[in-house]
């Protein structure tokens, strides 16, 4: 777990470097003589389906902030670490994703390639859409200086 938090320079600067990487790899594959690596739509799905559950795990630090429930402190930090693990999961998952919609952008029109990419796109958009939700979460978990509440002893 990350004491600072992580923060969205961090996760563009994961993102941008798997997605040149990605991007790299897959050039260096296709002009190899290989076909394009393919995707389904089930894989965009399941990432937005991930996303959607770490919503609503954090939902319950957001039911505590706005004291309608008790959460015990290990569970806390359990939900800290899944939203800190999903927004760094989700930005190279978008990265790795981003970086295959590039290799297939100049071949659109090449052998079904076009409909490829918008599987790749929206595979990235499932990843962006985890890091979105980590980040929410996250901000769900923070402790503001006076809501700390063993202040008394």
């Amino acid at each position: 777990m990350l004491r600072e938090g992580v923060k969205i320079p961090m996760l563009a600067i994961v993102a941008l470097a798997v997605t040149v990487l990605s991007w790299g790899l897959g050039r260096w594959w296709i002009s190899g003589g290989h076909p394009a690596l393919q995707i389904g739509w089930l894989a965009g799905a399941l990432l937005i389906g991930m996303a959607v559950i770490v919503l609503v795990t954090g939902s319950r630090m957001w039911r505590m902030r706005q004291g309608r429930t008790h959460v015990e402190p290990v569970v806390a930090a359990r939900v800290l670490g899944l939203a800190q693990a999903s927004a760094l999961t989700g930005a190279v998952m978008a990265g790795v994703y981003l970086g295959q919609v590039v290799v297939l952008l100049p071949d659109l029109a090449f052998a079904g390639r076009g409909g490829l990419a918008l599987r790749f796109g929206f595979a990235a958009l499932g990843g962006l859409l985890i890091t979105a939700a980590g980040l929410v979460v996250q901000a769900w978990c923070r402790i503001d200086e006076g809501d700390d509440e063993d202040q008394s002893g």
